[in-house]
């Protein structure tokens, strides 16, 4: 072979190359799919430059085969995870090797910052034909193209989950705006009745819920409700479960005991029993100073009227959602004139400290016996610096909703 013929190979051979990673990097910059630059790869390797045989595999959370030459749809596929502990460069395997690796002849791992990222395996030596293999010849040419083609790869994993996390917290965003919409802005403030309330959501979007509907120049329905979970799902729930009852309570008079009931159809119907919704729920006679309640399996609200000790209001059912029909509801009756209810959900009387021990209820019942005669928001201010004062700098471990009403 001549100078001259030699040097129009390697002229011709760097061409090549040149071309092939200008139509790479074109398809990366074009935004072609995963299985077009795949298929630029493979045929690359095996048109261009001859290999026979090969499986590309790509470490997603797991390792997968994603290219393969030259095998059989039945061929045993290698223990790539268990070989990928010691393989950190190009290695030459032999056929004894344990991890079912014996058809090929080299490893070309790819990393980034240390963790693995894909791995080539090729097999092409032809034992009929006496000439230097293809993977010998072009073997740092292939250990480009391959990191090429996984750091692509890798690239386009990255940005479809930052995609779907900018969809989630978009998502998320808009769910919190609906939600913000439909928790009750203006309670009442007037002469019969003041109402305050604080609300807290674990995440950007919660399961608990609060209202206070005026149903009538002497009536008032206020409740407080919590759904099992936390996150969209309990939120959307949650929503759900608001729209019907305030259709159920604006709809028209009738028993707490027969409203209860269409609640838990409801619930049981949107939730497919996956999961239940605690709640309280009062009518109150601003007229006669009478409340009736139901308490569906939710934190007893504490009342306290002046010349009486603390009552918790407890008689009601099991919480909704949990049976097709309620075993059993009972309607409570409590006097309410001229008294102090709060209503709280269990992310309150839940909440741990650093040491890992709950709220519980005796410093809430403290801050409602040492301020029932003040304004509902004060009494909220005391519970909320009690409640952090306990909390310090623990997380929030779940919702948490906080209703104070004064009946006058």
């Amino acid at each position: 072979m001549t100078r001259l013929t030699r040097l129009n190979e390697r002229l011709n051979l760097k061409e090549f190359q040149l071309r092939a990673l200008l139509d790479i990097t074109k398809a990366i910059n074009d935004n072609e799919d995963k299985q077009e630059l795949l298929r630029l790869y493979a045929g690359l390797m095996h048109d261009d430059l001859g290999i026979t045989r090969l499986m590309f595999f790509e470490n997603d959370g797991g390792w997968a085969r994603v290219q393969a030459l030259g095998v059989e749809a039945h061929d045993a596929v290698p223990e790539v995870g268990e070989f990928m502990k010691s393989c950190h460069d190009i290695r030459y395997i032999g056929t004894e090797s344990a991890e079912g690796l014996g058809r090929f002849d080299i490893a070309i791992p790819v990393f980034h910052r240390e963790r693995p990222l894909a791995l080539l395996l090729i097999g092409d030596i032809d034992d009929e034909e006496q000439r230097m293999s293809p993977t010998v010849k072009h073997l740092n040419f292939i250990q480009t193209l391959t990191n090429l083609i996984a750091v692509a790869l890798e690239n386009k994993r990255f940005a479809a989950r930052a995609l779907a996390q900018e969809r989630n917290r978009r998502e998320l965003e808009l769910a919190a705006e609906m939600q913000q919409m439909l928790v009750p802005k203006d309670l009442p403030d007037d002469a019969r009745l003041q109402a305050a309330a604080w609300y807290q959501p674990h995440q950007q979007v919660g399961g608990d819920y609060y209202d206070v509907i005026r149903n009538g120049p002497d009536e008032v329905v206020l409740c407080v409700a919590d759904v099992s979970g936390k996150g969209m799902a309990a939120a959307l729930l949650m929503s759900n479960f608001q729209a019907t009852l305030r259709a159920l309570v604006q709809r028209g008079h009738q028993p707490l005991v027969d409203l209860v009931r269409e609640l838990n159809a409801n619930v049981l119907e949107r939730a497919r029993g996956e999961r239940f919704i605690t709640l309280f729920i009062g009518r109150a006679n601003l007229g006669t100073g009478v409340m009736e309640y139901v308490n569906a399996g939710h934190n007893p609200p504490m009342l306290a009227v002046p010349g009486r000790a603390v009552e918790e209001l407890s008689d009601g059912s099991i919480a909704l959602g949990m049976l097709p029909e309620l075993p059993f509801v009972q309607t409570g009756t409590a006097t309410v004139r001229y008294g102090t209810l709060l209503c709280y959900t269990d992310g309150l009387v839940e909440q741990e400290d650093a040491q890992g021990n709950a709220l519980d209820t005796a410093p809430v019942r403290k801050a409602l016996e040492m301020l029932e005669g003040m304004a509902p928001k004060s009494l909220n201010e005391a519970v909320i610096a009690t409640f952090e004062a306990h909390r310090g700098g623990v997380p929030y471990l779940d919702d948490i909703a906080v209703l104070s009403c004064r009946f006058r």
